[in-house]
């Protein structure tokens, strides 16, 4: 064999040698990326404290939490306390993803994007008698970007359901780090506005790391930067305000003319208008009290 030869094939298996590396490291990096399944387990009642999602300090409080283990997925549902009456449950609805979703097979839970999922119909189910109306407003917590409707129940109360998916972060491999999480507040009151109850959104606490997610321009999409529903008027209201709540228009204020007393013995000057137009004078000192009439003086002829 050429020294020619010898070169080429030393070039051959060379090759041949870095994509079998390649191919091996592929494989180990796939490897890393898949994590083992969870263990699922039925519905059942946990403390508290081990709640995904925390309420702001001010309330609602925690009444009782109940978790589903999926094969991809824990699911809560942290049931609130309420002053509605309104028929329905005042709770937070809260699916923490291990990795990416599943197609619904071997207890695995689907990560269904917010646009294929018909939101109105979750909040029409969640407040069967509050007219549900969904908010235009582009508005963000401090976990991204979250959608929410808006209703008045014939109660009184005001209700809003309100929906919110944090996308998952990858590691530098391109292996999930963290799942996706979905977030779902469904919340009546008679007592509280309809400002009130969104700022319970924008005050939940999720117990355990978030990751930064990816940032839009600017302000949008950046964590810790709310953007409420603010416009030039102040609050922009989603739902009309119930008739109990409505400011009643200012009532013009009449002011009635006030007409001085003439002094003791002043002539009594009648309206314009009056059959007798001459002033009446009264009696003098010593007279059976009667009054003289003195008449007009008359219009001269032209």
């Amino acid at each position: 064999m050429s020294r020619k030869d010898c070169v080429a094939l030393f070039l051959k298996r060379s090759r041949l040698f870095e994509l079998a590396c390649f191919a091996c490291a592929c494989l180990f990096l796939a490897g890393c990326s898949q994590q083992p399944p969870l263990e699922p387990r039925p519905a059942q009642t946990i403390a508290p404290t081990q709640a995904f999602i925390f309420p702001p300090p001010g309330g609602p409080g925690i009444v009782g939490v109940i978790e589903t283990t999926f094969a991809n997925a824990y699911r809560q549902e942290i049931a609130l306390a309420t002053e509605a009456r309104t028929p329905g449950e005042n709770k937070i609805t809260v699916t923490i993803f291990k990795a990416k979703g599943g197609d619904g097979n071997f207890g695995t839970l689907p990560d269904t994007p917010l646009v294929e999922i018909d939101l109105m119909n979750e909040a029409r189910a969640a407040w069967p008698q509050a007219n549900m109306k969904r908010s235009p407003f582009y508005v963000q917590n401090d976990y991204g970007p979250f959608g929410y409707a808006v209703g008045r129940a014939p109660t009184g109360d005001t209700c809003v359901y309100a929906w919110q998916r944090i996308d998952p972060s990858r590691k530098p491999s391109g292996g999930i780090d963290r799942g996706a999480i979905a977030v779902r507040l469904q919340l009546c009151d008679k007592n509280r506005s309809e400002e009130s109850l969104l700022g319970v959104m924008y005050q939940l606490r999720i117990n355990g790391g978030v990751f930064e997610p990816w940032r839009a321009p600017a302000q949008i999409g950046r964590i810790f930067v709310p953007i409420k529903p603010y416009g030039v008027e102040g609050f922009a209201t989603v739902a009309q305000p119930s008739q109990a709540n409505a400011k009643k228009p200012a009532q013009p204020t009449v002011t009635k003319a006030v007409v001085p007393t003439p002094p003791p013995g002043a002539p009594i000057v009648p309206a314009p208008g009056a059959v007798n137009s001459g002033p009446i004078v009264p009696a003098p000192p010593g007279s059976s009290g009667s009054k003289v009439i003195v008449p007009p003086p008359p219009v001269a002829a032209n």
